[in-house]
């Protein structure tokens, strides 16, 4: 793709696209302990898939001189597309060092909250590229945010829950390391939904 022709708008909804294909591996991941060698793996796939999309961000950003919004807001939008998904494939790397075999519940539920924001985040990045007249975008980046709160206090609960609870002490460390990552995937959405209201603000 010549520079002149990069469409970074398009680039941030491949990279949402992304995301949502790490999650929903993810959840694949936490729903079924049958054959979890094989989607950790393919979660590892998609982030692959993830950090090249933002090493082409990044190029095309070095040799761009003019650029729909602020540079740095390129940048922080695809460092935290990336983040999301680099976490989400952290938690499958955790699941494989710490010889997960059955997620808790709690993990089935923090997953599909990341399921809902990486959706969300999708359906903003579209909505984005027409970010000073779209009606649409506002209420989808409360939406993430909104989820990010629930996903604080599923958080929170959990590891209540984890502490007054489980009597296992390994059990305790490998499932306080693996609830810290999932929200930190959660946070990281937010993360790309602030700097976009923080866009709309700055463009107004």
């Amino acid at each position: 793709m010549a520079n002149k022709d990069v469409n970074y708008f398009d680039l941030f909804i491949e990279g949402a696209k992304v995301c949502c294909k790490a999650a929903t591996q993810l959840e694949n991941l936490v729903k079924d302990n049958e054959d979890t060698i094989s989607e950790i793996s393919a979660i590892h796939d998609i982030e692959r898939e993830g950090d090249h999309l933002y090493h082409t961000i990044y190029d095309h950003l070095n040799r761009s001189f003019i650029t729909p919004i602020e540079r740095e807001d390129i940048l922080q939008i695809s460092r935290y597309i990336e983040e999301t998904i680099d976490t989400i494939d952290e938690v499958g790397i955790m699941f494989n060092m710490l010889s997960i075999t059955e997620a808790r519940p709690e993990a089935k539920e923090l997953v599909s909250l990341i399921v809902q924001s990486c959706n969300a985040l999708r359906e903003a990045t579209i909505e984005f590229k027409n970010f000073k007249k779209s009606k649409k975008l506002p209420p989808l980046l409360v939406e993430i945010n909104r989820i990010e709160e629930e996903g604080d206090k599923l958080y929170q609960n959990a590891i209540k829950t984890l502490f007054s609870k489980e009597t296992n002490t390994l059990d305790v460390i490998k499932w306080n390391k693996i609830f810290d990552t999932l929200e930190d995937v959660l946070d990281a959405a937010e993360n790309v939904a602030d700097v976009m209201e923080g866009t709309i603000v700055k463009n107004s």
